[in-house]
């Protein structure tokens, strides 16, 4: 609940301003966030894979799908509170505080959005390999 109080404090400073932003900013800045989060799954798809294939393939902590899946995913979120003390960092070098937080919480709600989609397509394909396999055995 302390996670949310920071950007709600943030967002609610700039509440005049918030109402002067035009929506097609607001989800210009939304699929900025979405695009960002999935050049990050693929350039951490593709390190990981690098990284299995250069330290033994097959022996390595990377070959259990379930350790590559995770370290991809978790290497790939943007965290709220980061993202808060960044536009924090920054003070009024690119505007208000508040209109800078509020494209990184819709951000941040569409990863999370996104990387549930994600694994569950990840945890369906697995139990379809899994009830395949066990029909040819």
């Amino acid at each position: 609940m302390v996670i949310l109080q920071v950007p709600w404090m943030q967002v609610s400073r700039s509440r005049s301003l918030l109402l002067m932003v035009k929506p097609q900013v607001f989800l210009v800045a939304i699929w900025m966030g979405t695009l960002l989060h999935l050049i990050l799954l693929a350039f951490n798809a593709f390190s990981v894979w690098s990284l299995s294939v250069i330290s033994g393939d097959c022996q390595s902590v990377f070959a259990k799908k379930e350790n590559t899946n995770a370290v991809v995913l978790v290497a790939s979120q943007k965290t709220l509170p980061v993202l808060v003390a960044v536009v924090e960092q920054l003070g009024c070098a690119f505007g208000e505080s508040g209109l800078l937080v509020l494209p990184c919480v819709a951000a941040h709600l569409t990863q999370i959005i996104m990387d549930s989609f994600l694994v569950n397509f990840w945890l369906r394909r697995d139990k379809d390999l899994s009830s395949n396999n066990a029909k040819v055995a």
